[in-house]
């Protein structure tokens, strides 16, 4: 009889243990409010941009001669009437001064890229992640922008770690910019290619936090 009751107990508290451990799990996030979430975060961040937020852009012959990427990409940008070019001087601390400290700018010829009316039509204003004294920090800079980037399909949406916070895998339809599907943008911008060739089919992943009833990116400014 002791025996039994001992049982009975143990199950009892087993049960229990159950209930209260699947209650502690993060319950997972609706289907629904993940295309919501993945729709409204594309719509604000789903441009996908070439990292050029610094014009005009300056190369002189020591560039020239390190065939930095600037190098080899502004040429084929220019060629797609996106920027223009021209001589110009800069006062810049390159070669052997560069290693010397408080070594005094000097004029340097160099061949100036700045941004042309048809290049401006491309340019998007987005959120980077930039390092700080106090830390990282979010601001917003000018990029030029190669594709738009809208909601496929969320293939997945499970929680991470806390009830509120969660991360969502999805595919997306890319809208290339109408210079961006030719063979000589293509080749100096491997990544925009891949990009733009995985539309419907590379997956993504964005972590996502809930604020006040809503799911919003997680990382980003508010």
């Amino acid at each position: 009889m002791k025996d039994r009751k001992l049982k009975m107990m143990l199950a009892a508290a087993a049960a229990l243990a159950a209930v209260a451990a699947v209650a502690a799990e993060p319950a997972a996030p609706d289907r629904a409010a993940a295309t919501a979430a993945v729709t409204r975060y594309l719509a604000g961040h789903g441009d996908f941009c070439l990292g050029k937020m610094d014009w005009p852009v300056d190369i002189s012959a020591i560039d020239e001669r390190a065939r930095g990427r600037d190098v080899v990409q502004m040429p084929v940008l220019e060629s797609l009437g996106l920027v223009r070019s021209s001589m110009a001087t800069a006062l810049r601390v390159e070669g052997a001064d560069v290693d010397e400290e408080g070594a005094t700018p000097k004029p340097v010829a160099v061949r100036r890229y700045e941004l042309t009316a048809f290049g401006e039509r491309f340019v998007r204003e987005r959120e980077v992640v930039v390092p700080g004294p106090q830390g990282e920090r979010v601001v917003r800079r000018r990029d030029l922008c190669a594709a738009r980037m809208s909601l496929a399909a969320v293939v997945d949406w499970r929680p991470a770690g806390a009830p509120d916070r969660a991360v969502a895998t999805y595919t997306y339809v890319a809208s290339p910019a109408p210079w961006a599907a030719g063979p000589a943008f293509r080749g100096v911008f491997p990544m925009a290619a891949r990009v733009i060739d995985g539309s419907r089919e590379m997956q993504l992943k964005q972590a996502f936090k809930r604020v006040g009833g809503a799911w919003v990116p997680d990382g980003l400014a508010d």
